[in-house]
């Protein structure tokens, strides 16, 4: 009896993108839950529920691999940088 040729195909792996929701936060700076209630130090792992709980969107940063959906740029894109009127007149 012949057996059947096996095509050894393995499947090709999906690329790799940044997942939308991080698991949890970085502290960046000490957090406190009130007035002197130390929550968490430099480097800890801060749930992201107690991030918008307590207000420390910007005393911890995402986690490696994952990039801020709000990000704003600081500057207007233009040639040099520098935003700028074409028109006369328009000081």
């Amino acid at each position: 009896m012949m057996a059947a040729r096996r095509d050894d195909k393995s499947p090709t792996p999906a690329p790799a993108s940044a997942p939308a929701a991080p698991p949890y936060y970085i502290a960046a700076a000490p957090l406190f839950i009130g007035k002197f209630g130390r929550a968490h130090n430099v480097g800890d792992l801060v749930p992201v529920e107690h991030v918008e709980q307590y207000g420390w969107r910007d005393k911890v940063r995402l986690p490696d691999g994952y990039e801020a959906a709000d990000q704003t740029q600081s500057e207007p894109e233009t040639e040099n940088g520098q935003a700028t009127t074409t028109g006369k007149g328009d000081a």
